[in-house]
């Protein structure tokens, strides 16, 4: 018996004739077919299709994102010409008046022309390496403001930023330092304003002209250096409100010992911000790619913010009894979190005080210390990271329910066998700890103080202790819980 071969010559086409399979010979069965329906188009024609296809999508992918740029570089194109023209920006014929910023409050006060910079020698201090010509000036505002901001619209400027506290003067002084390129008219077309907006507010501007149909050249950059000095008193002066908005400025805040804040706002970009110490009723701070550092100390709430960089800090939150809980609020991502928390009574002891905390990374370490918390507070914690560890240590004093959650790796609970009552009434302290399911990664727990002798029963009483909740999470780690 002769045995099967494949067919020899060119390939079907889906026009070709085929005859009908003899009916006297059974046909193979992986080869069925009938005499009515033709045999299908061989491989080689479905893979020419499927090319065909993949070049008409990719011919369409290049032509959307040929329009997208093109749409893109003329809106940007508008928009600059549309700033750069508008009677809006700090330029124009003599004689024009201040217009207002754009999308903003400020409203333009008296400008600083390159002209009124005296130029130093910068062997005379520290500066950054690059720049060949430095000038320096002076502004002034009122120390009775209630409002002091700082705010830069140059994305060709970026330095560092100062604030202290000076002896010896009765206003806040704004000292700034520009360094340039001997090479670059970028100054020249930068201008350093005075600001006005709302009924008292009071600050400072960096513009810098957008340029003529995008040319820049790599060397047009300026660097600034400004120390704004607050007046240094005996007793304790509120600034009601002070705000920087300084994209590529490093902040660095000494300790402010005779200065406090009904809120102060401090928000850069690609830059770090350093607090050696302030006080303040509300806190906001915010640094994207940049890492965030240093004490604070709130009443109300604070907020510190950045992205794929480090947070390091230490927060004394106060709150008064039977007031609004004071919020703690910290994030980052792809970046460790390493906080220190002091949870403080305003009256001292024992009170009625609560605090809300919330703490979130990814992708990196999470470690929340609690160092302190007031007898019979209330305390609400959720912290969370994914792909790395997570350690909290809550303080003696917190009483209320946990739950844990992880994958992979267990959860692990450790109470201090030898910790002593916080109130000094010799009571003991009962943890529950309870596994969902065998090998499982959530554990649910509670923790209670108890009188000596009396016992407790499987859950905590919400009549007799606090009703604290801690929520800890992270994903593919192992998760830390010290009580």
């Amino acid at each position: 018996m002769s045995s099967l071969h494949p067919p020899q010559g060119p390939p079907f086409d889906a026009d070709d004739k085929v005859d009908p399979v003899p009916s006297w010979q059974p046909p193979p069965s992986y080869l069925a077919a009938s005499e009515e329906d033709p045999s299908p188009p061989p491989p080689a024609n479905q893979s020419e299709r499927r090319r065909r296809r993949f070049r008409r999508f990719g011919h369409f992918l290049v032509v959307a994102l040929f329009v997208w740029l093109t749409v893109r570089y003329i809106v940007r194109h508008c928009e600059l010409r549309r700033f750069a023209h508008s009677e809006d920006f700090p330029w124009g014929p003599p004689g024009r008046r201040p217009g207002h910023l754009p999308h903003h409050r400020e409203h333009i006060d008296t400008c600083v022309n390159s002209i009124d910079w005296t130029e130093i020698d910068p062997t005379d201090g520290l500066f950054p390496p690059g720049f060949e010509t430095w000038r320096r000036t002076e502004l002034t505002l009122p120390s009775s403001a209630d409002d002091i901001f700082l705010i830069s619209r140059s994305f060709l400027a970026g330095g560092i930023l100062h604030v202290v506290e000076a002896a010896n003067r009765d206003d806040i002084g704004v000292e700034i330092t520009v360094g340039s390129r001997s090479s670059s008219d970028l100054l020249e077309r930068t201008k350093l304003c005075t600001l006005r907006r709302g009924h008292d507010g009071h600050g400072v501007g960096i513009f810098t002209h957008p340029f003529k149909h995008h040319h820049r050249r790599d060397r047009d950059s300026l660097f600034f250096n400004i120390t704004v000095s607050l007046p240094e008193g005996k007793d304790i002066t509120t600034i009601p409100h002070f705000e920087t908005h300084l994209p590529k400025y490093r902040h660095v805040i000494k300790t402010l010992e005779t200065h406090a804040f009904g809120s102060i706002s401090l928000h850069s970009f690609d830059s770090p911000i350093f607090v050696e110490s302030l006080v303040g009723d509300k806190i906001s701070i915010s640094s994207r790619n940049g890492p965030i550092a240093g004490t604070f100390n709130t009443t109300s709430s604070i907020k510190i913010r950045t992205s794929n960089s480090p947070i390091k800090v230490k927060v004394n939150a106060f709150n008064e009894d039977n007031e609004p809980a004071t919020k703690v609020n910290i994030h980052t991502s792809n970046s460790i979190i390493f906080a220190e928390l002091a949870l403080l009574s305003t009256t001292g002891g024992e009170s009625n005080s609560s605090f809300i905390v919330h703490t979130r990374t990814s992708n990196s370490p999470l470690a929340v210390n609690f160092t302190d918390q007031p007898l019979n507070s209330l305390l609400k914690l959720d912290a969370h990271t994914s792909n790395s560890p997570a350690h909290v240590h809550l303080a003696p004093a917190f009483e209320g329910r946990f739950k844990l959650r992880t994958s992979i790796f267990p959860v692990v609970v450790s109470p201090d066998a030898d910790v002593e009552d916080p109130a000094g009434l010799g009571r003991k302290r009962v943890v529950n700890v309870k596994t969902v399911g065998h090998g499982s990664g959530v554990v649910f727990g509670d923790v209670t103080w108890v009188p000596q002798g009396e016992e407790l029963a499987d859950e905590i009483d919400e009549e007799v202790a606090p009703t604290g909740k801690v929520e800890i999470s992270t994903r593919n780690s192992p998760l830390h819980l010290s009580l």
